[in-house]
């Protein structure tokens, strides 16, 4: 949750007149060391104990006031999700969208196979942000493989991934994925993705797009965003073909890639170039803010032959 809470204090400090005095905003941790990110995190510990004991703020407040909070949110009402839904997310991650998704429906799985070194305790992440929130009714947890479901055909109203696609290991793990949705769809049911596109629509987005491609060029886990194209041919591919595709922009910071340039794994002559690229982005960023670059929202119903 501590993302959450630096995106989320400036605005709840505002409104309850907290002074921030010496507090690191979110977009200026872009190209900062692990011990300035320590400090901020130590900062927003305090600030955030203060609105919760003196004014009543609760996590909930955080949720809604942070981006990554108003952009799933927003995602969860264009997704179309509805009381009675039982949803199953792929790549839930940390859970930013399974609190938006228990939010609009009866019954959310969460499913991630989390086995990455980048990962680590992330489990332990999703269950408290559930627990914090007061979910743990509506949602439960379940380590998959997204290749492999283990579920029975037929077995959820929706499927979604939500800004996932990106962190599976190539496109041959993203058709494979998507045929498995389609698989445990109920009939009429829905599936639906949404990931970011490769586009720009002013400097705070083009700062992201040059911070998120450092990231993925000398950091694990992350492939770069695909293109409208892309994302459909890879639905052609899986057998899908009847698909609508709309794309949205919320102009908010909803998938930071913050990220510490470790030059040790990298090769020697990789180094000067990966240390040029990092610092000019995260001086893009410094210099025009950071927002996410539009989704794309593709959704598929499954018919019966």
């Amino acid at each position: 949750m501590l993302i959450l809470g630096l995106q989320a204090i400036p605005r709840l400090a505002e409104k309850f007149d907290v002074n921030l005095k010496g507090f690191l905003r979110f977009s200026s941790l872009y190209g900062k060391t692990a011990e300035e990110f320590r400090k901020a995190s130590d900062d927003c510990e305090k600030i955030l104990t203060h609105l919760f004991e003196k004014h009543r703020v609760s996590w909930w407040d955080v949720y809604l006031n942070s981006d990554i909070g108003m952009e799933r949110m927003a995602l969860a009402r264009d997704i179309g999700l509805e009381r009675g839904d039982t949803v199953l997310e792929i790549g839930c991650g940390r859970g930013y969208f399974t609190v938006a998704a228990a939010k609009f429906s009866e019954r959310v799985i969460g499913l991630d196979i989390m086995n990455g070194a980048s990962r680590y305790g992330w489990w332990k992440k999703f269950n408290e942000t559930i627990a914090e929130l007061d979910l743990k009714q509506k949602v439960m947890s379940l380590k998959a493989d997204a290749q492999v479901i283990p579920m029975k055909d037929c077995s959820v109203n929706k499927v979604v991934a939500v800004h996932c696609i990106r962190n599976l290991q190539n496109r041959q793990a993203i058709q494979n994925t998507i045929r498995e949705a389609y698989r445990v769809l109920k009939e009429d049911g829905e599936m639906i993705v949404a990931e970011n596109i490769p586009i720009a629509r002013n400097k705070a987005q083009e700062a992201h797009l040059a911070f998120y491609n450092c990231k993925c060029k000398y950091d694990w886990g992350d492939l770069f965003y695909f293109s409208k194209e892309q994302v459909l041919e890879m639905f052609r591919k899986a057998g899908l073909t009847e698909i609508n595709a709309k794309v949205v922009d919320y102009n908010l910071s909803a998938t930071p890639p913050i990220f510490y340039l470790n030059t040790s794994l990298l090769e020697k002559e990789l180094v000067e170039k990966a240390q040029k690229e990092y610092v000019d982005a995260a001086e893009m960023i410094r210099k025009y803010g950071e927002t996410s670059s539009p989704t794309l929202i593709i959704k598929v119903t499954k018919h019966t032959k």
